[in-house]
């Protein structure tokens, strides 16, 4: 079973832990023996001549400290000179931490012992300029903020970055594992080695800025471990991708990879479908075609010319009239899947249409934009009738709308928000915004790391609706609706893409001057370093 980029509550850690040790066995004392040579490893890599460097490692009396001793006699072993500074009376040692303290005390390595933080402030005081820095200090356990008796201990750690290398050891001190908030004094990393999964602190600003790099070091963990359903929150990465993205066969046609219809557009707003038409086209759909209100197809035909039109009645306002709702079930029954929404407005009869379209599709159906609109206040009539899966694509201000509470209380906590709502409502939810949030009806959630602040421009959504339109079409194409987990990975593959192109974008064109479609030119490149990584 291939385990995806688990990202971990410290009380699930502590559980992974104890479960390494009583059920398979493996005593604790190696685990951190291998998290301390995992830090070792990769400071070596980091900071290349560190023979000649100076090293100071800060330990506290916990286990995050004894991983520190490790690092020390890895450190030493491979012929560095690593100084020791326990932040602690070596009396509060106990365990696995005290065993490896009297392994560093045995091979007689340089150890500085400051149990209050008055002796900790004249020693820092009188400390002259260090090369590297390994903080030690806090693990992921903790549960206050740092205190004065350890504040004046970052500080310097923290001023003293400017010039020296700092890699903090599972997670900067400082931090909550669990809160993407700062509460407090906290220390401020060029490398973060954390191990066996990522934490949330680690990924969601802004305790995220204060990580540095991140590197997931395996410590002996069984990976069958991390496959408990009740660990819910993972980081997309592009493996995950390329499950949505199989080779393409030497005898493929264009209904192979999906054929898609996008409803949308209004007078004013003919952009947004051709957006979303155009972005599915690129990202790997067989075929796309646009329905529009009847007036706009003058305006549209021929502006992509791989694009297909069909018309749609009208209402006195030029926007999709409810009369159009047979044509179009009978349209959809012969493709994959359908995107509702883009530009269509807030019409009565374009909502009626709408609501009605998505109770009776017949395929999965990417609800966007006014798609979203039209069941605002009217959530319970989000459903399909045959069981269809039903996508939304909300942004903040469409997801405050839907669940009828503030913008504010969205944004507070954007993945169990995402997560809620796609329980309550059967649905799959992709809010997006910084950090994109992809849930499912289970339960898990994916956060997405893609992506940068030139993408904040009107149309990108639209961007993003196609893509997702593309990748649910090719799913019910290859699974014919029956793999919902099959399903996540596809609308990861669209939200990680979309950044990533737009990440591609902002290298080339800088993130101030970048426009919805300057994404579309970079998805190539976007898939091509996926599949070929």
């Amino acid at each position: 079973m291939l385990t995806d980029m688990k990202i971990l509550t410290s009380r699930q850690m502590a559980e992974v832990d104890r479960l390494t040790t009583e059920v398979y066995r493996l005593p604790s004392l190696i685990l951190m023996e291998n998290a301390g040579r995992a830090v070792a490893e990769e400071l070596e890599k980091a900071c290349p001549g560190l023979k000649a460097k100076r090293i100071m490692i800060f330990c506290g009396k916990g286990n995050n400290g004894g991983d520190g001793f490790v690092v020390a006699r890895h450190l030493a072993i491979r012929g560095f000179a690593p100084e020791v500074l326990l932040f602690a009376d070596q009396a509060g040692l106990r365990g696995d931490a005290l065993s490896n303290w009297d392994v560093i005390r045995a091979m007689d390595l340089p150890v500085t012992i400051l149990p209050t933080s008055q002796e900790a402030i004249r020693f820092l005081r009188r400390a002259t300029t260090t090369d590297v820095i390994v903080d030690a200090l806090f693990g992921t356990g903790l549960s206050k903020p740092i205190g004065p008796d350890f504040r004046a201990v970052v500080e310097w750690i923290n001023q003293a970055a400017s010039h020296s290398f700092v890699v903090s050891v599972d997670i900067p001190s400082g931090l909550f594992a669990d809160s993407a908030s700062v509460p407090g004094p906290a220390v401020k990393a060029h490398l973060t080695v954390t191990f066996t999964a990522l934490k949330l602190a680690l990924i969601v600003p802004p305790a995220s800025n204060f990580a540095g790099k991140v590197v997931i070091a395996p410590i002996g963990s069984p990976t069958a471990l991390l496959d408990n359903p009740e660990y819910r929150v993972n980081l997309i990465d592009a493996a995950q991708v390329r499950r949505a993205l199989p080779s393409r066969p030497r005898d493929s046609h264009k209904g192979t990879f999906g054929q898609l219809i996008v409803v949308a557009g209004s007078p004013g707003k003919s952009g947004a479908a051709l957006m979303t038409g155009l972005a599915a086209l690129r990202s790997g759909a067989g075929l796309v075609t646009l329905w529009l209100p009847k007036s706009l197809q003058r305006a549209v035909v021929g502006k992509v010319p791989e694009l297909m039109t069909e018309s749609l009645p009208e209402t006195e306002k030029g926007t999709a009239d409810c009369q159009g709702l047979d044509v179009l079930i009978e349209a959809a029954s012969g493709i994959d899947a359908m995107v509702i929404g883009p530009g269509m407005t807030t019409h009565p009869s374009t909502q009626q249409l709408v609501r009605e379209l998505v109770r009776r599709s017949p395929v999965p159906a990417v609800l966007d934009a006014d798609g979203i609109n039209a069941f605002a206040g009217r959530r319970g009539q989000m459903r399909n009738d045959a069981g269809r899966s039903l996508i939304i694509t909300p942004h903040p201000g469409e997801m405050a709308r839907l669940l009828d509470r503030p913008i504010s209380s969205v944004q507070k906590n954007r993945p169990e928000t995402a997560r809620l709502c796609a329980e309550e409502n059967s649905c799959f939810v992709i809010l997006k915004g910084f950090q994109t949030v992809v849930a499912a009806p289970n339960g898990q959630v994916f956060i997405n790391n893609t992506g940068n602040p030139g993408m904040a421009t009107g149309g990108s959504g639209d961007i993003l609706a196609g893509m997702v339109g593309r990748f649910v079409a090719g799913w019910n194409r290859r699974f014919h609706g029956a793999d919902a987990m099959a399903l996540v990975d596809h609308l990861c593959a669209a939200v990680y893409l979309h950044g990533l192109a737009g990440d591609l974008a902002a290298d080339e064109k800088g993130a101030e001057s970048m426009i919805a479609t300057d994404l579309v030119p970079y998805l190539p490149a976007a898939f091509r370093s996926v599949v070929c990584a």
